[in-house]
């Protein structure tokens, strides 16, 4: 949960930021602060206007290399009274980039600022700063934790500490933030709380998201308890008429020790009752125990309802999702093969009548139609993957990485990858789903070390004792570990498509398959240094 609202925030964050740094790149802008303010200053005031979307939006200036101002938009209705230099020096803004900066507390607001670097070629000449309120209704902050859970308390942090608040306003910290680990508990205002951390992308904020221990635990201890003194109870009473009575109660003893076992082992499915007529202490204590393990096996059953209950939404939904994938994606097939049909029959025949800007055009309607109908491909492929039945037999890993190398080096002639191939062991797998994994594991190894002057593959594997692990390493452009769990997310991507094309299905798809295999995927990375993805098989599958 944390990590969604920690996305959900980050996203916004980033439409923002295009949006000031496309400003910031604006030639009237570099001109304004070139010149000191004295020219383009009519046509830069007028994009700085344009960043002024509604009433949140307080402050909007054109600041020069020294923080000092060029120009103000007309539109800014408060002058927010922070050092400007030190909201640089938080950000880290390098050139031709921009970020949120962290919250701060002005009078009875809070603010927070988005920096962009104005650039001339290599060199940061200034800066484009706009200040937004930070303002939900009380209102709006309940509807959204009533969404997320019951008794939810949803916290934005600054990563050094500085400002607590609960979007609404500033708060005393609840408790200290020492790291992104484990999930924090601490004793909040409606007693023990469980928090995690997550940072939120292009951003200084961390979110915080906490439930009640008692909303978690609350069922599960109560649970636990009644069946520790009902345990208890019977263990007593046991020992007490072993010692007090005589062999006549042999044998409704055993049964209730048979009956006692049979629950404590979890068998909550057929109610075990005791069939003993009697007035005495021994009749009660049977009466008491049928009484609990109806009321056991009433729990049970209703619990095992809901269970299934939900697990029938949750597959009618997938199912219903797959549907849809399948059905957008095989209906956008005939007018994609129009529109590119029609721009190769454009260029063919018409090229020479166009200008270069007709041609550039023409050129980049049939590289999009092509990208889209790789990407229809793809989600065709993931859609296809959830009906799929799982086929297992023996693959022979080594012969199956060479051929898929080869395969994938053929219109590659170009480069000269040095790809190892290690000691590759079979194993048990569907040998078609397992070819795709390879596939696109190590396109995106040729892919994203292809810009290298000796790109370096090695395909090598890990033998454990209940499952064998295989990774394929590169010396690429690698990732930086903080984005490490977006990448087998559907449509995620680390990279602009001008950097390097693809889908963002690929990833997903591989991952989709190792979970059909009860295998795992992971990955690890370092920026300019390389990236190394590993899957799991075991090695005796479960179909």
């Amino acid at each position: 949960m944390t990590t969604q609202i920690s996305t959900m925030f980050g996203q916004s964050a980033q439409e923002v930021i295009k949006t000031e740094l496309a400003t910031a790149t604006q030639n009237s802008v570099v001109q304004c602060l070139k010149s000191g303010g004295k020219e383009f200053r009519h046509e830069a005031l007028s994009e700085l206007d344009k960043l002024h979307k509604d009433s949140t939006w307080v402050s909007i200036e054109l600041l020069d290399q020294n923080m000092a101002p060029v120009l103000r938009s007309d539109k800014s209705t408060v002058n927010v009274n922070v050092n400007t230099e030190d909201v640089l020096a938080f950000t880290h803004v390098g050139p031709d980039s921009s970020k949120v900066g962290k919250i701060y507390k002005v009078g009875d607001s809070m603010y927070y600022p988005v920096i962009a670097t104005v650039p001339d070629k290599d060199h940061i000449i200034g800066y484009v700063m706009c200040w937004q309120m930070l303002r939900v209704t009380p209102k709006a902050v309940a509807q959204f934790t009533q969404l997320i859970g019951a008794g939810t308390e949803l916290y934005i942090v600054n990563t050094d500490g500085s400002l607590w608040t609960n979007l609404i306003k500033p708060i005393a910290a609840p408790f200290k933030v020492d790291g992104m680990g484990a999930p924090v508990e601490y004793t909040g205002p409606n007693g023990p709380m469980l928090a995690k951390v997550q940072p939120v992308p292009n951003t200084g904020w961390l979110a915080v998201i906490a439930f009640s221990e008692q909303n978690i635990l609350g069922g599960v201890n109560s649970f636990m308890k009644w069946i520790f003194i009902f345990g208890a109870l019977l263990t007593a009473l046991g020992v007490l008429a072993a010692w007090m009575m005589s062999r006549n109660i042999t044998r409704p003893l055993n049964l209730l020790t048979i009956a006692a076992k049979a629950i404590s082992e979890g068998n909550y499915s057929t109610p075990k009752f005791i069939d003993v007529y009697r007035d005495d202490e021994l009749g009660e204590l049977a009466n008491a125990f049928n009484m609990m393990t109806a009321e056991v096996h009433h729990t049970w059953q209703n619990l095992d309802n809901k269970v299934k209950e939900r697990t029938s939404q949750l597959e009618r939904v997938n199912k219903e999702l797959e549907a849809f994938s399948y059905s957008v994606s095989h209906d956008l097939r005939t007018p994609l093969r129009a529109v590119s049909g029609y721009s190769i029959m454009l260029k063919e025949d018409y090229e020479k009548k166009l200008d270069a800007e007709g041609r550039r055009i023409i050129g980049n309607i049939i590289t999009n139609a092509r990208m889209m109908g790789q990407l229809i491909d793809d989600l065709l492929a993931f859609s296809r993957l959830g009906k799929k039945e799982l086929t297992s037999t023996k693959v022979d890993m080594q012969l199956l990485a060479i051929s898929v190398v080869n395969e994938l080096l053929q219109n590659d002639l170009e480069k000269d990858y040095k790809i190892n191939i290690g000691i590759l062991p079979p194993i048990e797998a569907d040998p078609g789903m397992i070819k795709q994994v390879l596939i696109n594991l190590l396109n995106n190894a040729i892919k994203y070390s292809s810009k290298k002057a000796k790109p370096e593959i090695e395909i090598g594997s890990e033998d454990e004792e209940t499952r064998t692990i295989y990774y394929i390493k590169d010396n690429g452009v690698g990732f930086d570990m903080a984005y490490a769990g977006k990448l087998f997310g559907v449509f995620q991507r680390l990279h602009s498509q001008e950097e390097f094309e693809g889908t963002g299905v690929g990833l997903a798809l591989v991952k989709r398959i190792i979970d059909k295999h009860n295998g795992e995927v992971w990955a690890d990375g370092q920026e300019n240094v390389g990236a190394t993805f590993y899957f799991s098989l075991p090695k005796k599958i479960i179909l």
